[in-house]
């Protein structure tokens, strides 16, 4: 098992993972993705910016996440512990459905603490939809604190749940 930097290659892979799960996205009542995001071109600037890992086994990808410095706006409404500039950002955990139950997000989640820690950032700042109550409990279990809600696109039926892990 690995987790690692993506390559160019690896899109339609990831590309194929999130049309995956989309669907069950929303049979969730989440829809924080749709087929206008995230997209290939998402990910390929993710790749480019050297900010993009996925999770790889047995020479399959099985899943992937963003990390990087970027910080949306709404979150300057949030109390943090740690400012922005010590903090990675999380984005786009996504686990294709075959292996989900497996334990993936974790050992996802858990790389990049190990990462974070390794570049020398104090934690993590990041968010998910306020329906998507599975990685709610993830982070939960994982150390992350809840830290309030905020909105992202001005849409104000649209929340999600903010939170941190400090190292």
């Amino acid at each position: 098992m690995a987790l690692r930097l993506a390559e160019s290659d690896d899109v339609p892979y990831i590309m194929e993972i999130i049309r995956k799960v989309i669907p069950r996205m929303h049979a969730a009542g989440n829809y924080q993705w749709d087929e206008y995001y995230p997209t290939d071109a998402t990910f390929k600037k993710d790749i480019k910016n050297g900010t993009l890992y996925v999770f790889e086994e047995e020479a399959v990808i099985k899943g992937c996440i963003a990390a990087d410095d970027n910080h949306a706006f709404a979150y300057d409404d949030i109390p943090w512990e740690l400012a922005r500039m010590d903090c990675l950002a999380l984005h786009r955990l996504a686990v294709d459905p075959q292996y989900q139950g497996q334990g993936l997000a974790q050992k996802i989640l858990k790389g990049i603490v190990e990462i974070g820690r390794e570049k020398e950032y104090l934690g993590i700042h990041t968010d998910t939809s306020q329906e998507n109550k599975p990685m709610q409990r993830l982070f939960q279990k994982l150390g992350f604190d809840y830290k309030g809600h905020l909105n992202l696109d001005d849409n104000l039926d649209n929340w999600y749940a903010a939170y941190e892990k400090v190292f």
